[in-house]
């Protein structure tokens, strides 16, 4: 039986190759995109940032979530493994179709008729993931997460490399579709290469799929209607150029969810799933996971909200300012994203996606209405005020539902997150204080900005981690993050003490 200290551990180990995968996937990305866009022309990006864009959109709504259902599975069997294994084959052979069946009628509406070669390239792609061996899964049924990042990070280099070659020999946009397909072979060969598992094809077992896969496929469905309402609701009222300021700082605003509790979030879930199958209670793995989460991630919301205005006229420029108001209302809203995704992982991991879904279709059937009003109203910072509103919602419904499963008292949420509530309100204060806190950044110069950002950025930083650091002392020094970093230093210390 697994204990969940030993849980807790792997968490953190599969969450840290999660988070270095994502680091890389996003430095190679920025080298990618450097070279090619002096190869290549805008409208090459375009042409297949429209076709992938449709594609994706399709592969999304045809998700049906068996590689989740086999996690949490207790003692999964060959036929099980081999359904999922069809079940997914199916899949990418339905999707691959229905892009044939819209190639054509895609690149009439766009008077493009390059999309339709672009798409069966694209369709063709779909398929040969289609076929990847589905033993693979057992890297997150078994935190075997190093294995996930090799897998990851394998294809993707090759897909990157085979797009900058071609891009130097043909300088076209077949460079970029070559280095997708490119990139989907590579990660079918290493499929296979890296598991020992051969699949056959089989449907012995869908009645044991077919029910956690058909609310996984709801929840994805109304994912993307939640999603694509936004770009709806503001492209349409504000106009396109609008929305683009609009998503560029959402995307900036939630950069602490994406960067750490997504990462999170997908370990969490192989976590919950282990403590499920061994009917261990996930309570302290869920309490911990919230106490390092709000620590790393209240601070950083927070402190991204205070220098938005001199961190947009640094990375983005002056012509990007009316992103400020979205940015320091979504990076504050978005800490509270912990309750949701967390929540999120324990109810699915524990066999019950029906109520993610129905949780999370009170707060978009309350979003779009809200969105459309407040548009109307206040534009774009009144779609910020939208989000925080439905999200604030959405994660107060998951949390409720949370606390009810797990005996979890507020008490409980305090005593694990009080300490990161005063460091934060500590920064807060000396922030204002000094005139650091949502105040406006200099207009003369990028330069007079960059010292500006990087001041506030040290300012926030040192007072944040001080405070913590009394309030750890206060509490007793009880064990935690704090106590796990202090014992990372001192042996670190000791070791270079040690050596000659």
């Amino acid at each position: 039986m697994p204990s969940t200290p030993s849980v807790t551990s792997q968490v953190a180990k599969g969450t840290g190759w999660v988070v270095a995968w994502r680091m890389a996937s996003r430095n190679l990305g920025l080298l990618s995109t450097l070279v090619l866009v002096r190869l290549l022309r805008p409208e090459d990006f375009g042409l297949v940032a429209l076709a992938t864009g449709f594609a994706n959109a399709v592969d999304s709504l045809s998700a049906i979530g068996v590689q989740d259902a086999l996690i949490r599975e207790t003692s999964p069997g060959r036929d099980m493994y081999d359904t999922a294994f069809s079940l997914n084959a199916l899949r990418g052979g339905v999707t691959a179709v229905i892009i044939v069946g819209v190639a054509w009628p895609a690149a009439t509406f766009f008077s493009e008729p390059r999309l339709v070669s672009v798409m069966l390239a694209l369709a063709a792609s779909m398929l040969i993931s289609a076929f990847e061996n589905i033993g693979t899964v057992d890297f997150r049924r078994d935190f075997a997460f190093h294995k996930e990042f090799n897998l990851q990070l394998g294809s993707r280099i090759v897909g990157v490399a085979s797009t900058i070659i071609l891009a130097v020999i043909w300088r076209s946009y077949w460079a970029l579709v070559v280095g997708l397909l490119a990139a989907r072979v590579a990660r079918l060969v290493q499929s296979y290469t890296m598991s020992a598992y051969r699949p056959r094809v089989s449907l012995r077992s869908w009645h044991g799929l077919i029910g956690f896969s058909l609310w996984t496929w709801l929840l994805t469905v109304l994912f993307q209607i939640r999603d694509r309402g936004d770009s709806v609701i503001i492209g349409r009222m504000l106009g396109t150029a609008q929305f683009g300021v609009f998503s560029i700082g959402s995307e900036l605003g939630a950069l602490p969810v994406t960067e750490v509790v997504e990462p999170l979030s997908r370990t969490l879930f192989s976590g919950f799933a282990l403590l499920h199958r061994s009917s261990e209670s996930p309570t302290r793995l869920y309490l911990g996971a919230v106490e390092i989460a709000i620590m790393l991630i209240l601070p950083a919301g927070i402190g991204i909200s205070m220098i938005a205005d001199p961190m947009v006229r640094v990375a983005l420029g002056a012509q990007w300012l009316n992103a400020v108001p979205v940015i320091q209302i979504v990076a504050i809203i978005s800490t509270i994203s912990v309750f949701g995704n967390f929540s999120g992982a324990f109810l699915s991991a524990g066999g019950q996606p029906r109520a993610t879904f129905l949780v999370s279709s009170v707060s978009v059937s309350i979003r779009i209405p809200l969105m459309i009003a407040l548009v109307y109203g206040w534009g774009l910072p009144g779609a910020a005020v939208g989000v925080a509103i439905s999200l604030a919602i959405d994660q107060g419904l998951f949390l409720w539902r949370t606390m009810r499963h797990l005996t979890i008292t507020i008490r409980d949420l305090l005593s694990c997150t009080w300490r990161a509530m005063a460091a934060s309100l500590a920064m807060i204060g000396c922030m204002a204080a000094l005139g650091m806190a949502w105040t406006p950044g200099n207009a003369a110069t990028d330069w007079s900005n960059a010292r500006d950002l990087a001041a506030r950025c040290a300012v926030g930083a040192v007072t944040y981690t001080v405070s913590l650091i009394v309030t750890w002392f206060l509490a007793g020094r009880p064990g935690g993050i704090e106590r796990q970093i202090l014992m990372f230093v001192r042996k670190r210390l000791g070791w270079r003490a040690a050596r000659p």
